[in-house]
């Protein structure tokens, strides 16, 4: 709907009715799956400390804090994904990051978890960059800087 000035005709521009496209809700919860993942192995390292299961318990511990701030990203992009704020060019960077994952998996004798981080990168793609939501968070639009 266009507000209108009688002298400047139409003066404010909305995006549209408003609703999320499905493709957003599922990208948002795409990475919310990953969060809970990364959660989870955090919570793991620890109980392997606790446990007395590791060789280090240094580098156990920055294994449990570079999965719990990954997915406090993560966590941040599909919140940011479910608001249709634009957050593209980074959702698609972190989608990226699965395709080098999937093939190394591959090559270290785990074929069906590299496909697998094959599929999560195409679906994360797919999602992201589909037209519903591109549009649905005005990703593309030329706007000033700052807004």
């Amino acid at each position: 709907m266009n507000e209108t000035d009688a002298d400047m005709g139409a003066v404010t521009e909305s995006r549209g009715d408003g609703a999320r496209p499905w493709t957003l809700t599922a990208a948002a919860g795409v990475f919310w799956l990953l969060t809970t993942g990364l959660v989870a192995a955090g919570a793991w390292a620890l109980i392997q400390i606790a446990t007395g299961d590791v060789d280090t318990a240094g580098g156990a511990v920055g294994i449990a804090l570079i999965a719990w701030l990954a997915a406090l990203y993560y966590w941040f992009i599909g919140r940011r994904l479910l608001a249709s704020r634009d957050v593209v060019a980074q959702a698609v960077f972190q989608a990226l990051l699965w395709a080098p994952v999937g093939y190394y998996l591959r090559e270290a004798a785990h074929p069906v978890l590299g496909v697998a981080a094959w599929a999560l990168a195409a679906a994360m793609l797919s999602l992201v960059l589909c037209g519903p939501s591109r549009r649905a968070v005005g990703f593309g639009e030329r706007r000033p800087f700052g807004e």
